[in-house]
């Protein structure tokens, strides 16, 4: 009889093991689709206000994104949280003549169609369903991979599936938050000069990762916004913008920025010069973003008794005194601050590693003009320096033309329109008589190129046919321990 209880025990634990394995089988693992900077929908979380994206006609400054710049990073909080990824923008009133754009929408209707259901985090469910990441994406992309990991998590616990992995479809800078979220969990940045080292504390959390048009190496359009600021649309159709005080406190643009080989500065005769864009005292020499304003805290106050005017409270906020009480050297210390943090992002990024427990996918578009570097002219009369970032012609201080072409021949590669094939393959890529032949700088299972923009990636139909063909692929089984 004992003998009997002890093989029937054991038949138990092995009908249980292959029940877990059997179950992983059953059905599509869930999906997360994670957007990249600007594409989730932000709120105030009192008022339920929408400060991003409004579609307010004409609208100056997005005041209301302004986080707080202290250099505790984790400490510049406000009251606007994420609501939704944000799926297609519909025009108000006569301008409905013009086209809505798509913005995720048609992806997701793709997943729709391909079987998967939506679900939510509060009421989650298994196999062939899928989730919306929407996420502050001004924040620290490590404080969202940790949010990330931390709703996996959450799913997994309700759902008492221990065994549960997920596929990761992520836009944009999106994929840098699932690529840490994939190599380091919930770990924060290593302190001080400690070298970061992936111990791929995610991996059991992570089926498949799908990267679309993700800038491994960062991308000089989140550089421009930096030093430019940044506008929806032209003229009379500006729909939302902001400005260059706005953008000085996102620490994610920062971890943006092109890094290593791809942060490419040329002088006046486009030759390659050495300037670090993590270091404070080249934003400062070259007056690059908010900060080369000397008016900038006068610029902080003005903003914040603007945006009282306009939303008719009369009395500033909370936030609007923080930033109205915003010293110069405070500033300051907020820089070094969020590009000492970017720096390190890319460093855990950039760890080259020979093997990896996630299949990953990577997609791009390799036909349009990517801006891929920037020009320094000093100005001797005026003692100032210009950063260029679209060709012109000039002429050098020895009285050199450069022509339009041929800026645009140095500071442009083939890529996106906002990435480019290098840095989307972690800055491992060669182009021979118009092909591109590509090795990545990571593990990566296949790479697949069509001639689509930046924001039109996953409405591809070429790129959506084969990624849900991915997606449709049954994983194979795994004994759970």
């Amino acid at each position: 009889m004992k003998a009997y209880f002890i093989s029937f025990f054991y038949a138990v634990v092995v009908l249980s093991a292959f029940c877990l394995v059997a179950r992983a089988q059953n059905g599509k693992p869930p999906v997360v689709v994670i957007p990249g900077i600007t594409g989730s929908q932000l709120v105030n979380g009192e008022t339920g206000k929408t400060v991003w994206f409004s579609l307010n006609l004409g609208n100056e400054l997005g005041d209301d994104l302004r986080l707080p710049m202290f250099p505790d990073l984790a400490q510049n909080r406000d009251t606007i949280v994420a609501k939704d990824i944000i799926r297609k923008i519909e025009l108000p009133g006569i301008l409905r003549v013009f086209p809505d754009t798509h913005v995720y929408d048609r992806g997701i209707e793709a997943l729709v169609a391909a079987g998967y259901a939506e679900a939510t985090w509060e009421n989650p469910r298994a196999e062939d369903s899928f989730y919306v990441f929407a996420y502050d994406w001004r924040r620290d992309n490590v404080e969202s991979a940790r949010l990330l990991i931390e709703k996996i998590e959450a799913v997994k616990t309700r759902l008492d599936r221990p065994d549960l992995k997920f596929d990761l479809v992520a836009h944009s800078m999106g994929g840098m938050i699932a690529r840490y979220a994939a190599m380091y969990g919930k770990t924060d940045l290593p302190a001080g000069d400690k070298k970061p080292n992936p111990t791929w504390a995610g991996a059991r959390h992570i089926e498949r990762l799908l990267l679309f048009g993700t800038p491994s190496e960062g991308s000089f359009s989140a550089f421009e916004t930096l030093v430019r600021g940044y506008r929806i649309g032209r003229g009379f159709l500006t729909f939302d913008r902001m400005s260059k005080e706005d953008v000085f406190t996102i620490p994610a643009l920062y971890q943006l920025m092109p890094y290593g080989e791809s942060a490419l500065v040329l002088d006046d005769q486009l030759k390659p010069i050495s300037v670090d864009l993590y270091d404070p005292a080249n934003w400062r020499k070259y007056g690059w973003g908010a900060l080369g304003n000397p008016k900038f805290p006068a610029r902080l106050t003005d903003a914040a008794q603007t945006e009282n005017h306009r939303s008719g409270r009369g009395t500033k906020t909370v936030d609007d005194q923080i930033h109205a009480q915003t010293t110069r050297a405070q500033a300051e210390e907020f820089l070094r601050a969020v590009l000492r943090h970017a720096l390190k992002f890319h460093q855990a990024l950039s760890v080259r590693t020979p093997t990896s427990p996630i299949e990953t996918f990577i997609y791009g578009g390799n036909c349009e003009d990517t801006l891929s570097g920037v020009v320094l002219i000093r100005n001797d009369e005026k003692g100032t320096w210009e950063t260029l970032t679209a060709p012109r012609g000039i002429k050098t201080a020895a009285g050199r033309k450069i022509s339009k072409e041929q800026m645009k021949k140095a500071i442009y590669a083939v890529g996106d329109g906002r990435v480019s094939v290098r840095s989307l393959l972690l800055g491992s890529a060669t182009f021979r008589a118009g092909a591109t032949t590509t090795q990545p700088g990571f593990p990566v299972k296949s790479t697949s190129f069509s001639c689509v923009q930046h924001v039109n990636l996953l409405n591809h139909p070429k790129i959506r046919e084969q990624f849900l063909t991915i997606l449709g692929k049954p994983v194979e089984a795994k004994p759970i321990n």
